[in-house]
């Protein structure tokens, strides 16, 4: 798959491939090996992430073009990019054949995860993602989109929660956040 993600100007590192634009956002994707993998059965899955600067809390300074996926706002494994919305791992064990294994992982890549990750070619693109889908469900991704010029969007996202919410901690969250924008 490397010479796919090369072309779209992807940059590899262990088991990611990057792609960081300057104007701050990125998109990312990778393999992920199972913490319960051994030396006769080996399981990973693929996970994809959306990067935002402005949304970038996790250290002091920003990663930048060094991001990982923990640090994407947006996350999605290949399970719910497939439409499955169920955790998909590929195993590999010494009876799988291994080639019906690469053929299912490549349609995967070529069907579910280019398209998707080919669609986002923005800072503006992630956001209207967000927007759209109300996901992630937090404060940093509610904070994100106002920073990046959604002010009424995030408003109306916070007021929108306040209201259907029956956790005390979510409503205090937005309720902090809500006062702090005032």
């Amino acid at each position: 798959m490397w010479p796919e993600f090369k072309a779209r100007g992807y940059r590899k590192t262990g088991n990611n491939f990057r792609l960081y634009n300057s104007d701050g956002w990125g998109k990312i994707v990778n393999i992920q090996k199972s913490s319960f993998s051994d030396k006769d059965a080996i399981s990973f899955t693929i996970n994809t992430g959306l990067y935002l600067v402005k949304a970038d809390t996790m250290f002091e300074v920003a990663r930048e073009e060094r991001f990982l996926e923990p640090d994407c706002l947006v996350r999605k494994r290949i399970g719910n990019l497939n439409g499955l919305q169920k955790d998909l791992w590929y195993e590999l064990t010494q009876a799988t054949p291994l080639e019906e294994v690469g053929q299912e992982v490549k349609k995967d890549f070529l069907s579910f995860i280019l398209p998707y990750l080919d669609s986002i070619e923005s800072e503006e693109d992630i956001c209207h993602q967000i927007i759209r889908e109300r996901r992630p469900k937090s404060v940093e991704a509610i904070r994100a989109l106002f920073d990046c010029g959604y002010q009424d969007e995030s408003r109306q996202w916070v007021e929108e929660e306040l209201s259907t919410t029956i956790y005390r901690a979510w409503r205090q969250q937005l309720t902090v956040f809500k006062n702090s924008l005032a």
